[in-house]
């Protein structure tokens, strides 16, 4: 995986945020970044699992990533997903799940 060190200190960053926030259940670098792929212009996939997922902490973790990009010079992207959604909805199922269940790592 290749990351800036400005890129490893803003993910390093937003998990402890995350941790101390919420229950964080996993955390993971998928997509081009974790494929080494990258480019100068890729941003930095990131999934996030909790165990509950609400438009409140939604919110709370975008205006946080927000923030985060910006100190770090960086473009953060994440998808989150609730532990409840990956069990019992069809999520677990989704493309997108299945390509950062093959790629992703976890941190």
């Amino acid at each position: 995986m290749s990351l800036k060190q400005s890129e490893k200190n803003a993910i390093g960053e937003l998990k402890k945020v995350l941790s101390e926030k919420y229950s964080l259940l996993d955390f993971r670098v998928f997509g081009s970044k974790a494929r080494d792929e990258d480019t100068s212009e890729s941003d930095i996939d990131i999934m996030i699992e909790l165990s509950e997922l609400n438009p409140s902490i939604e919110a709370g973790i975008d205006k946080t990533i927000f923030n985060i990009n910006l100190q770090h010079d960086c473009f953060i992207s994440a998808v989150l997903f609730s532990k409840k959604e990956l069990e019992e909805g069809p999520l677990d199922q989704s493309p997108l799940y299945r390509v950062i269940e093959k790629e992703g790592v976890s941190l």
